[in-house]
């Protein structure tokens, strides 16, 4: 199960800090049957009313149709820093200025992380019927992150073994439930899956919590990336000539696996909706730092 999720590469959606660039799948404006059926009518009125009023009613529609076509899956917000462990981490040993802009980058990152989700906080309104200032509509509490992953990793797992098309429909954003439907759906006839949790081998840390506001009035989203060390096991069996179910060679073996696990959640109109799976990422290397340096100088 160490690839059950397939990795997906950072996109250059959004900047922890700058929130002014869009992927190119949100900024196009796609509209619904119902908006163009608005825009035909107004169109066909055109003669009755004003230019100026025709094109304030267009500009309302657009932002409805944006609102209502916004995909779930907005990418790995850009320059996500994931500290590296164990052997992978940059030693003090091996290159003094490698290290220190290593640890410089880490240092910068979770400064603007913190900031992030400051502002995305401070940028929600106060909730109905309150005059404290500290009771915003969205709340970034962190404690309650780490079991929430544990559950959605588990429930994943679980529903992607047993088909369970609606659950990871629920669960998870729109790219990584693409990916577990296309799978589900290309099992051989009567095949079945077993997906087993052994343990955990260590309690799930929170090693990333960011936030960004999206250019669209009311709309937000967080995304954490919570580290899980388990141990699993995913048993497959097939029909064989006979008819009965036989395991696949190389199947039902333990395996320990450490995975980052990337959840999202979206506010719309600043009420957020619940977490979702959005895939899984990997540790920050220096590589990536010097590449996000050449981006930014480009």
């Amino acid at each position: 199960m160490a690839h059950s999720i397939s990795f997906r590469r950072p996109l250059p959606l959004f900047n922890a800090v700058k929130f002014s660039s869009l992927h190119p799948r949100i900024q196009r404006q796609c509209f619904s049957q119902s908006s163009i059926h608005q825009y035909e009518n107004r169109n066909m009125m055109r003669a009755q009313h004003p230019r100026q009023a025709l094109d304030a009613s267009l500009r309302v529609v657009s932002k409805q149709a944006q609102k209502q076509r916004m995909q779930s899956d907005v990418g790995l917000l850009e320059r996500t820093f994931i500290t590296p462990t164990g052997s992978n981490a940059p030693k003090l040993s091996s290159s003094l200025s490698s290290f220190a802009k290593f640890q410089y980058a880490r240092i910068k990152t979770r400064l603007q992380d913190r900031f992030s989700l400051l502002v995305l906080y401070l940028s929600a309104p106060r909730r109905q019927q309150t005059r404290n200032f500290f009771k915003r509509t969205i709340k970034l509490g962190r404690r309650s992150i780490a079991p929430t992953a544990i559950a959605l990793h588990s429930q994943m797992y679980t529903a992607f073994a047993e088909g369970e098309i609606t659950t990871l429909r629920e669960i998870c954003t729109d790219g990584i439930y693409e990916n577990f439907r296309a799978r589900v759906g290309n099992r051989q006839n009567g095949e079945k899956v077993l997906w087993e949790l052994v343990r955990y081998n260590k309690g799930a840390e929170l090693v990333s919590h960011r936030g960004a506001k999206i250019p669209v009035d009311g709309m937000a989203l967080r995304q954490a990336v919570v580290r899980i060390s388990s141990t699993q096991r995913l048993t497959r069996w097939v029909k064989g000539k006979g008819g009965e179910l036989e395991v696949v060679p190389g199947s039902g073996k333990e395996k320990d696996v450490v995975e980052y696990l990337v959840l999202q959640k979206m506010a719309r109109g600043w009420r957020e909706d619940e977490w979702q799976v959005w895939g899984t990422t990997t540790e920050t290397t220096l590589s990536d730092v010097e590449e996000w340096e050449r981006k930014k100088l480009e």
